[in-house]
C-alpha cells in the first residue's frame, strides 16, 4: 500500500508569503563585527593599548580604542571609536606619558558614561566619555595641548571612587593651594557626582 502524505501541517504557515521559510526571517542578527584597530579615517595611527565594547544609548554597539600615537605626533594619545555599522566617531586627543592611558574597571557605570584614566606626566586624570546623539560630548580641554589643566569632562589630578551602591562612579578631584609655594602648599579633595549634565560637588 502506498501512502501519499501532503499538506501535513500543525496549522501554522512556515513561509513569508513568497515561498521563503519564515524561520530565516526570525533568526537573530549575527554579532557585530568590529575591527581590531581603528580605521584610517579615525586619524589615530599607532599602537592600540586597549579597547572596550560599550552600548551607546543612541548609536548601539560601539567599540572604543585607546591608542598611543606613533612617532612624534601630538597629542601623544588618542581615543577613537567606531559604531557597529562602521561609522567612525570624532577622535579625542589626550597627552599621555609613555602608555599611561587605560580604561576604568568597569569602563562604564549606570550613567552610561565611559571612563578613561590618563597621565600626561605627573598626576593621574579622569576623562569621561559622555554619549550624545552623534557620539560623545566635547571634552573641551582648558587650552590647546594643555592637558595638565584638564577640561570640562577631563579632570586632571583626580581619581575615580566606586562605583557605589547606585552603580555610579564619583570623581575625587585634588587641588593644591600652592601657598606659599606649590611644594609647600596644602592639598584638599573635593568629590564630584554626576547630576545628569556634569560632575559637581554634592549639594
Amino acid at each position: 500500500m502506498i501512502v501519499f502524505v501532503s499538506g501535513c501541517t500543525d496549522g501554522t504557515d512556515d513561509t513569508d508569503g513568497k515561498g521563503r521559510s519564515s524561520s530565516s526571517a526570525k533568526e537573530t542578527p549575527s554579532p557585530v563585527s568590529f575591527p581590531s584597530s581603528p580605521p584610517d579615517s579615525a586619524k589615530c595611527p599607532g599602537k592600540v593599548l586597549d579597547h572596550r565594547d560599550i552600548k551607546h544609548p543612541n548609536l548601539g554597539p560601539v567599540r572604543v580604542f585607546l591608542v598611543r600615537r606613533s612617532g612624534s605626533q601630538m597629542p601623544s594619545g588618542c581615543i577613537a571609536a567606531v559604531t557597529g555599522r562602521g561609522h567612525v566617531l570624532e577622535p579625542i586627543g589626550v597627552d599621555v606619558y609613555e602608555n599611561e592611558l587605560r580604561f576604568a574597571d568597569p569602563a562604564s557605570d549606570t550613567t552610561r558614561n565611559t571612563f578613561v584614566l590618563y597621565n600626561p606626566g605627573r598626576y593621574d586624570g579622569v576623562l569621561v566619555l559622555v554619549p550624545d546623539k552623534d557620539g560623545f560630548e566635547d571634552v573641551d580641554w582648558a587650552g590647546p595641548e594643555e592637558h595638565y589643566s584638564g577640561g570640562r569632562l577631563a579632570y586632571y589630578y583626580a581619581r575615580l571612587s566606586g562605583p557605589g551602591e547606585d552603580g555610579r562612579y564619583a570623581i575625587v578631584k585634588s587641588e593644591n593651594s600652592c601657598d606659599p609655594t606649590c611644594a609647600e602648599g596644602t592639598t584638599s579633595n573635593v568629590t564630584l557626582h554626576w547630576n545628569g549634565h556634569a560632575y559637581v560637588p554634592a549639594a
